[in-house]
């Protein structure tokens, strides 16, 4: 089945972060002195005008979107009760029943895609931000100098001249950072393996790992638990596997992505999106197609 993309932070922006630099998603590649903070800069590209919501999602890394245009102000449901983002938005956590609201037809969008452990020094701000409000405003965390880089960011309209702004942003937050550098490889080692445990990590990392560090670092410095990371990874995969066009069940679905059965599945597909998987995807199929001429 095929989805329905736009310039915002939808589950489906990570479908297209496997084929990057498709018809969707162009990636720029950080500068040498920002790879350890900012896994990659894309341009996420606008298709057709959305009719329904989209489901939002973060895969562990905490991301910062700047919308096309000043006036596209971003409206998000959040357990059924909606708010403003504005048009630079921040997104991170274990994000569950929110969606974004399709008021009018957006533009490109940057989406800047961060490592969380040096995310969170290079703002000076805790961990657990994401715990209690997983999609806000940039405005709120982004510091001295924010206003300034918004109207230098709009002033430009070429995303060379956009680019160049965001980067003398970042840069100029930089610091010398104190953090376990194995976190990111053991992120990487997940996101490779698919489907793990936290026993699976200790067990067949190359480095032998201890759990009570291993918890300890990811809460610290990710702002979450690793198997909170791995539940989102689980979910991520699954939802890809099950939108994905396939003659798998729901059950083989269920069960080549870690979970026990279909019904661990659809309670976990629940949590995340508010709805089983059958009434998500009908909503979805319906919302996309032609409507009558």
């Amino acid at each position: 089945m095929k989805l329905n993309i736009f310039a915002f932070m939808p589950i489906n922006f990570f479908k297209h972060l496997v084929d990057q630099n498709g018809d969707h998603i162009l990636r720029i590649i950080p500068p040498e002195h920002l790879k350890e903070i900012v896994e990659g800069f894309y341009v996420f590209k606008a298709e057709g005008n959305p009719r329904e919501r989209e489901l939002f999602f973060n895969d562990g890394y905490p991301v910062i979107a700047l919308m096309q245009n000043r006036n596209e102000n971003v409206r998000v449901s959040i357990n059924g009760h909606t708010k403003c983002v504005g048009n630079a938005w921040v997104c991170g956590g274990v994000v569950r029943n929110i969606y974004c609201e399709p008021e009018f037809h957006f533009g490109d969008c940057l989406v800047i895609r961060f490592y969380a452990v040096t995310f969170f020094k290079l703002l000076g701000i805790h961990g657990d931000c994401f715990q209690k409000n997983q999609v806000f405003d940039f405005s709120e965390i982004a510091g001295p100098g924010f206003e300034r880089f918004k109207e230098a960011y709009y002033h430009f309209t070429s995303i060379e001249e956009r680019m160049k702004t965001v980067i003398s942003f970042l840069s100029e937050k930089m610091g010398i950072y104190s953090y376990p550098k194995v976190l990111i490889d053991i992120q990487n080692y997940i996101d490779r393996h698919g489907k793990l445990t936290v026993r699976g990590i200790l067990d067949g990392y190359t480095v032998r790992l201890n759990y009570k560090w291993l918890e300890r670092n990811f809460k610290k410095h990710l702002g979450i638990s690793p198997q909170s990371y791995l539940l989102i990874r689980r979910f991520l995969n699954a939802y890809m596997d099950l939108d994905s066009v396939t003659s798998k069940d729901l059950l083989q679905i269920a069960i080549d992505n870690g979970y026990y059965d279909d019904n661990h599945f659809i309670k976990d597909f629940r949590r995340f999106s508010g709805v089983p998987p059958k009434a998500y995807f009908n909503k979805t199929i319906k919302a996309f197609e032609p409507g009558p001429k």
